[in-house]
C-alpha cells in the first residue's frame, strides 16, 4: 500500500513523506526509518528533529518537528488531485476516535486516531484517514501547531444499539 524500501547497507525502512511547515513550506522526501519494529507508527513519539531526503534536489535535511504543522506519510508526492475524500466509514474499530483538528492558517484536517493515554502524554497525534482509496496513509500533527482540537464521535459496536433504533457505528459528540 505504501511505497517503500530498504536500504540493505544501514537497515533503515524509507517512506515517502509531505511535511508541511507552520510558516506555509511543503518539503517532499524520504524520512529515514528505523526497521526494528516494523511498523509506521513508532512505540514512542517521533524524534525532536526528522531526517528527510529531498525529493528534488536528493540533499538531506534535519527537519525540526518544531517547524512542522503536519507530516503526512503518503503514497506518492504527485498526490491524488481529483481525488474527493471519504470524511467518515462506518467499519472504524471501538477502539478509535473521530476528531478534528484546526490548525492557525485555518486548515482543517479529519481523521481516527486511537483512544489511549498516548492521545494526552505524546507530544503529537497520529492520524489515520478514513479514506483507504486517497494518498495519504498516516498523519503526525505536533500539538504544538494545533489551534483546536474536536472529538467529533466516537466508535460504538454494533451490539450496543438501543433496542428499536437503527444500529449506528458513530455517536457524534
Amino acid at each position: 500500500m505504501k511505497e517503500a524500501s530498504v536500504l540493505p547497507d544501514n537497515g533503515t525502512q524509507n517512506n515517502l513523506v509531505v511535511v508541511h511547515g507552520v510558516d506555509g513550506t511543503l518539503i517532499k522526501g524520504v524520512l529515514k526509518w528505523d526497521t526494528i519494529t516494523g511498523q509506521i507508527v513508532p512505540l514512542s513519539p517521533l524524534p525532536d528533529a526528522l531526517p528527510i531526503r529531498c525529493e528534488m534536489s536528493g540533499e538531506s535535511l534535519l527537519v525540526p518537528l518544531s517547524e512542522a504543522k503536519a507530516i503526512f506519510f503518503v503514497k506518492g508526492h504527485e498526490g491524488i488531485l481529483d481525488h474527493d475524500d471519504v470524511k467518515f466509514f462506518s467499519d472504524v474499530a471501538a477502539t478509535d476516535l473521530w476528531i478534528r483538528i484546526r490548525f492557525a492558517d485555518g486548515e482543517v484536517l479529519e481523521g481516527r486516531t486511537q483512544n489511549t493515554t498516548r492521545l494526552l502524554v505524546d507530544h503529537g497525534v497520529w492520524l489515520r484517514p478514513f479514506d483507504g482509496t486517497g494518498n495519504n496513509v498516516l498523519i503526525y500533527v505536533p500539538k504544538a501547531a494545533v489551534m483546536e482540537f474536536h472529538v467529533m464521535g466516537v466508535a460504538v459496536p454494533r451490539s450496543h444499539a438501543v433496542a428499536g433504533e437503527a444500529a449506528v457505528s458513530c455517536n457524534s459528540a
